[in-house]
């Protein structure tokens, strides 16, 4: 893997906007990937311990904690193995899910346990409940966290509003009521070797996704010029990245990077690694026409209804899930 190209930090989007979105625009187009400030109510040590705490559960607790958080939240818990992102991969995580219990992924949730039930599989459940105070601790963290990155993201989308010269509220009015905070856990793996992967590649779906990661390393991105290039954080940043709808949406202008987690020394291979993605999803009744962003829809392009757009995805990952 090469190292000439270098992910951009860019300036703060609220003290600096318009510098702001010239860069992000330019750091999406032509890296696929950029580094922005953290925003207040996101603390590195505190999201970490969030992150500890509840991933050092048993599997059955972590399960009834996330069945526990209350309207109008939805928790999923994903065990070790049970999602696979690319068709040739299955991914060395586990994950919790936060979203909006109205959001297309809740939705499809809800009709893929009525489809189990019907079949005749039991839900799995667990009569060691997690406490209350542990439960109210994390959830509390869990919804301070959401809010904080959907703050983040709509200085971003409107700062892409800005840099495609659309009306203000344009994009940010097309996002905020499907997104999903992600957890993710990877354990050790002394049974990989360096250059495993952990996380197939696989772009994401549709709006932005906003990135935090510990120091462990191991997040790559392929850049338009087709180099996998390590996405390394810095203290105090997050990065973002396009969805694949946005990058039609901008009629190619902006780079959807597909990325994957490669152990990339052997150091990582006796470490737990732990991320947080926050998936600003476009809103589910949004209809997209590529290339609209531009002013020039293409009207040979078939136009992205959203909900049923991200129902297939869902429909792809978790075709062989048990939850």
């Amino acid at each position: 893997m090469k190292t000439a190209i270098c992910i951009p930090q860019l300036p703060d989007p609220v003290v600096q906007q318009a510098e702001f979105a010239r860069q992000l625009s330019t750091a999406l187009s032509q890296v696929g990937a950029a580094y922005i400030p953290v925003a207040q109510g996101i603390c590195d040590r505190n999201l970490l311990h969030t992150l500890q705490s509840f991933f050092h559960l048993s599997e059955l607790q972590k399960r009834s904690l996330a069945q526990q958080l209350t309207s109008p939240w939805q928790g999923i818990f994903i065990a070790l193995g049970q999602e696979q992102l690319a068709d040739d991969q299955q991914d060395h995580k586990e994950v919790l899910d936060l979203n909006l219990e109205s959001g297309t992924y809740a939705r499809w949730i809800n009709r893929w346990k009525a489809r189990r039930l019907a079949e005749g599989f039991s839900p799995t459940s667990d009569s060691r409940l997690a406490e209350g105070e542990m439960l109210s601790q994390v959830a509390q963290s869990l919804y301070q966290t959401f809010g904080a990155f959907q703050e983040q993201a709509n200085h971003i989308l409107a700062a892409l509003e800005t840099v495609y010269g659309q009306p203000a509220g344009t994009l940010v009015n097309q996002h905020g009521k499907n997104s999903t905070l992600r957890l993710l856990h990877y354990p050790p793996a002394p049974h990989f070797t360096v250059g495993s992967i952990r996380l197939g590649a696989h772009q994401d779906y549709s709006g932005i996704t906003l990135l935090w990661q510990d120091s462990t390393g191991g997040l790559e991105i392929l850049t338009p010029g087709r180099e996998w290039v390590a996405v390394d954080v810095p203290l105090g940043c997050i990065g973002v990245i396009a969805g694949e709808v946005m990058q039609r949406w901008s009629g190619n202008t902006l780079h959807s990077a597909p990325h994957r987690v490669r152990v990339t020394n052997r150091q990582q291979l006796a470490k737990t690694r732990y991320s947080v993605a926050f998936f600003c999803e476009t809103n589910h009744d949004c209809v997209v026409y590529p290339g609209s962003l531009l002013g020039q829809a293409h009207s040979e392009a078939q136009p992205i209804a959203v909900g049923a757009f991200l129902n297939q995805k869902y429909d792809q990952i978790f075709a062989n899930s048990t939850f």
